[in-house]
């Protein structure tokens, strides 16, 4: 059981590098096609855009919807007649594969272009619903969106680094139209006014707790997250998540007047949800029920200090994760990240260490594990308390432990054993 915690969580960190391509489909979205950014048609009449906003999917990278941006051009056939412009394709090559972007924190993103139909036969397929929101523009402005979508496809200027909660697909189109109308164009609040919410109640909200299905992505967000989640977004940057988003932008008014036409649904949603278990709490409990066993009762001693040790070496390996993350130049939702004060990366050698410095360091352990609660208290770094209390429980029946075991052999007369 320990070693699939073990492996759960190597597992899982390793996936949530990928998960925050919330608006990103790496496979199956169609092949890309390039436009002339010079012939923008005007008037533009004959151009009808609007807002696709698609609901979760089962993948990772689909927990959070998705958005785009549709244009139907009557005057073409073909490909060209029905295009959806989508932010989020990941850039993948021999020199910079999706494992090196992981390794170094920073997903390399592009904007480009599929036909409508197979748009559809994607969400169709996945069974994903989509709704849409039709712009009611004049010639001018819908000139303007078409001229910044061909710019933005142009190959010096498709590419961007993925920030999750600054520069994602929504955020992209909420900057099109904020540069295209300009002050013009004021977004409906979106925010609640009874509860204040931040960057990671916001995410956590509208992503896996929304699909309930998915308790080790969210433990793995909940992970990772750092400080930097814990502030409170303004009315504009709510719109970073795709349901906002679709929510900002249906109220948005332009000139006193409504951006949009009333919404419609183009794809009922009837994603085949698994009924999953609270995996992370279940296996946490379980395993904070055998080591505080194993170390309370003598006939399970050997069961205690194997468990211990498993616990501090996986807590470790945690730990360094988040710290590497925290170091390099990677997401900026890592940066900052205090889980490290009790998921320390020290824990990787703890039980190598002498009888004497076990002693100090648990007592020091404890001390910051103390810290890490009044963190969470003032509201600096929220930690996910719901799931890793058990842990939390394991990690403090080790310390401590491990510190009256170390006083004891410590005492006159007792002799730490050599090691060989």
């Amino acid at each position: 059981m320990c070693f699939d915690y073990f492996w759960g969580m190597l597992k899982y960190a390793a996936v949530f590098l990928l998960s925050f391509i919330v608006c990103a489909r790496v496979s199956a979205q169609g092949n890309a096609m390039s436009h002339d950014s010079t012939k923008a048609p005007l008037p533009t009449a004959h151009l009808r855009i609007s807002l696709l906003t698609c609901t979760p999917g089962l993948e990772v990278y689909e927990t959070f919807g998705h958005s785009c941006i549709r244009i139907i051009d009557s005057t073409k056939t073909g490909r060209g007649r029905d295009v959806v412009y989508n932010y989020g394709f990941l850039e993948s090559s021999d020199e910079n594969t999706v494992m090196h972007q992981l390794l170094s924190g920073r997903l390399h993103v592009f904007l480009a272009t599929n036909t409508f139909d197979e748009f559809r036969y994607q969400y169709t397929t996945e069974q994903r619903g989509v709704t849409e929101l039709v712009f009611l523009l004049d010639s001018a402005e819908k000139a303007g969106i078409y001229n910044y979508l061909q710019n933005n496809l142009r190959p010096e200027h498709k590419y961007y680094w993925y920030d999750a909660m600054h520069d994602n697909c929504s955020t992209r189109i909420v900057g099109m139209l904020m540069h295209v109308l300009g002050r013009r164009f004021i977004p409906a609040k979106v925010l609640p006014t009874d509860v204040k919410l931040s960057f990671r109640n916001l995410t956590t909200r509208c992503g896996p707790q929304r699909v309930q299905h998915k308790y080790w992505y969210e433990l793995g967000m909940e992970l990772f997250f750092s400080s930097k989640t814990d502030v409170l977004p303004t009315n504009v940057e709510a719109l970073y998540l795709a349901d906002y988003c679709e929510d900002g932008i249906a109220g948005a008014t332009l000139d006193g007047r409504k951006l949009c036409a009333p919404k419609t649904t183009l794809f009922e949603d009837n994603v085949p949800w698994p009924d999953n278990n609270n995996g992370p709490l279940i296996l946490f409990t379980v395993i904070a029920v055998i080591t505080i066993a194993g170390l309370l009762l003598p006939s399970l001693r050997r069961v205690g200090e194997a468990m211990s040790n498993l616990v501090l070496i996986a807590s470790g390996i945690l730990g360094c994760c988040m710290l590497y993350l925290w170091m390099i130049d990677a997401e900026p939702s890592w940066k900052n990240n205090f889980n490290v004060l009790w998921a320390l990366p020290v824990n990787l050698i703890v039980p190598f260490l002498s009888r004497k410095i076990k002693a100090g360091y648990s007592v020091v352990a404890l001390a910051l594990i103390g810290v890490t609660i009044m963190l969470h208290i003032l509201r600096i770094q929220q930690v996910p308390l719901h799931r890793v209390t058990p842990l939390f429980l394991t990690l403090i029946f080790i310390y401590g432990v491990m510190y009256r075991k170390a006083v004891a052999m410590l005492r006159p007369g007792n002799k730490e054993p050599n090691r060989s």
